[in-house]
């Protein structure tokens, strides 16, 4: 195991955007591609971690909150496509009779993503949105359809979705 510290930038850099997406990004391809079993940022309260020296949260920390606060101990990672559009890139974990979807995007502009639920349909979807301009916001519940669900991903964010079953 190691600590992670990405990116390597200045000491103001928590709250700068988009480099705290960045942040999300690379925990992204930790568990896709490095298959990860956990994610540990070196030193968690300092200026340009994910808790800044007086407590609060910095942008840094929100991008990481939708992997820690909705992805739980147990949880187990899941197939997804792991890049379904230009700039997209999305994991999906399962427990607790739950799916829980991070989707990223990178581009400039708003993507309409499909998302296709395996081996069963769900009861509702709920999201919570970061973004330049917002911090971990609750979302609009969305409607699932058989065994799928369409929502709009906002430019320069990331969203965590979770799939009740």
């Amino acid at each position: 195991m190691t600590e992670v510290y990405y990116p390597n930038s200045d000491n103001n850099s928590a709250d700068r955007w988009p480099e705290a997406l960045d942040v999300s990004q690379h925990i992204h391809n930790a568990m896709v591609e490095g298959d990860f079993q956990a994610y540990v940022w070196w030193y968690i309260r300092r200026s340009y971690g994910p808790m800044k020296e007086d407590g609060t949260i910095s942008k840094r920390g929100y991008n990481m909150a939708h992997f820690s606060k909705f992805v739980r101990p147990g949880y187990v990672r899941v197939d997804a496509t792991k890049n379904p559009n230009a700039n997209v890139y999305v994991s999906a974990y399962k427990g607790d009779n739950k799916v829980v979807i991070v989707a990223i995007n990178k581009s400039n502009t708003g993507v309409n993503q499909n998302f296709l639920l395996q081996n069963g349909s769900a009861s509702n979807v709920s999201r919570w949105i970061t973004s330049s301009s917002s911090n971990l916001q609750p979302g609009t519940n969305l409607t699932v359809s058989g065994n799928h669900f369409w929502a709009h991903l906002p430019a320069q964010s990331v969203t965590t979705f979770v799939v009740n079953r």
